[in-house]
């Protein structure tokens, strides 16, 4: 079957940042969907006029389908799929808009999921109702250090899994893909409870919503694996902030340990009981594979087999996020599901003084967010 593609928050171009990536992730979903022959763009929409006719005039999306507004693009392309590559707390409206327009089957959203569990949840709920197939862009599940580690545990190398140990960026925004690849190790177990504490000491605010300068947060899974997080984003992604642990990911199982993301060492290793550590040549993609990624979700729609990056698993992730965030604000262990909870914890903290940041964030903002448009 073929299908119409559309995006909507191109951004400002290819430009890259200190972690050596593009933080337009439209230029990326729609690098991955020319590479499909059932993939054809027909139309993309930005609220920077130049940035849409910039991104338009590469991938030769005609003039009359270069939009400002997505309503607009919707109305004028019928899209099958769309994209949703835009900040933070525009995910949830134009996800639902898109699943209310009457050609669309698909929507494929930017990470994390939204800007509060209310409109997370809405956002699935709503697509749900009409039929639309929701994922998320939890591309780096389908990176060669994560897909060989989640192998290793398969086979059974070092025994079964116990604990996952993650020191890995913020707790929301880089968050939502360390638990995301941690539920795969776990082969998506759901999160029984929830316990944290974060930091706001830094007013810092990353597409659209205040990330913690700090967290440490702890969960247990309903098949007994603990998890526990120690973020922080003090340090440039390129050379990770190892608050805690030495490691992007530490599995720890019954009869020995993997490594992933290790900060003097290999991508990815592991240790039998008493032997020494096995170091594995693997492909450089911690920043994940957006081709596999899209290549995931049009199959999806093509089969009756379940996108990895389908709502359901999605939700999973943002849940344990935002108890997090929640056992801050109670300072206590929350238990699962999440219920009572309908904004951004932190968000609302801040509003209403609970918590003050101490002094203000005096980084360069990438382009794409002092602009707004996209995300990555």
């Amino acid at each position: 079957m073929a299908y119409r593609v559309a995006i909507v928050g191109v951004g400002p171009g290819r430009e890259i940042d200190i972690s050596g990536r593009t933080h337009s992730y439209g230029y990326l979903h729609a690098d991955a969907y020319a590479e499909r022959e059932d993939c054809t763009l027909v139309g993309c929409a930005d609220v920077v006029a130049e940035y849409a006719t910039g991104f338009a005039a590469e991938f030769d999306v005609p003039d009359e389908h270069v939009y400002e507004g997505h309503e607009s693009m919707l109305a004028g392309t019928d899209p099958d799929v769309v994209s949703v590559c835009t900040p933070i707390p525009t995910h949830a409206p134009l996800t639902i808009d898109c699943a209310r327009h009457g050609s669309v089957a698909a929507v494929h959203c930017e990470k994390p999921m939204a800007r509060t569990w209310a409109e997370a949840r809405a956002m699935a709920q709503v697509c749900d109702h009409e039929d639309v197939q929701l994922t998320f862009d939890h591309q780096r599940r389908f990176g060669a250090p994560f897909r060989r580690a989640k192998e290793l545990l398969d086979e059974g190398i070092v025994g079964d899994l116990e604990r996952i140990e993650i020191s890995w960026g913020n707790f929301f925004d880089n968050g939502t893909h360390a638990l995301d690849l941690a539920a795969m190790f776990n082969d998506e177990s759901r999160a029984e409870w929830v316990m944290g504490q974060l930091d706001y000491s830094t007013e810092h605010v990353r597409y659209g919503v205040p990330t913690a300068d700090h967290a440490l947060v702890s969960w247990q899974y309903e098949n007994g694996v603990h998890g526990i997080a120690a973020t922080g984003d003090d340090v440039p992604l390129t050379g990770g902030p190892y608050d805690f642990y030495d490691c992007w990911h530490r599995l720890v199982c019954t009869e020995g340990v993997i490594e992933i993301g290790r900060l003097d060492g290999p991508l990815l290793r592991y240790r039998r009981d008493g032997e020494g550590w096995s170091e594995l040549d693997i492909a450089d993609e911690t920043g994940g594979r957006v081709d596999l990624a899209i290549d995931d979700i049009v199959g999806a729609l093509d089969s009756d087999h379940e996108s990895e990056l389908e709502a359901g698993n999605a939700l999973a992730t943002t849940e344990v996020l935002f108890a997090g965030h929640e056992s801050s604000r109670r300072r206590g262990r929350i238990s699962l599901p999440l219920t009572g909870v309908y904004d951004h914890p932190l968000e609302t903290m801040i509003e209403t003084g609970a918590i003050s940041p101490e002094r203000t964030d005096d980084r360069p903002a990438h382009p794409a967010e002092r602009d707004g448009e996209a995300e990555g």
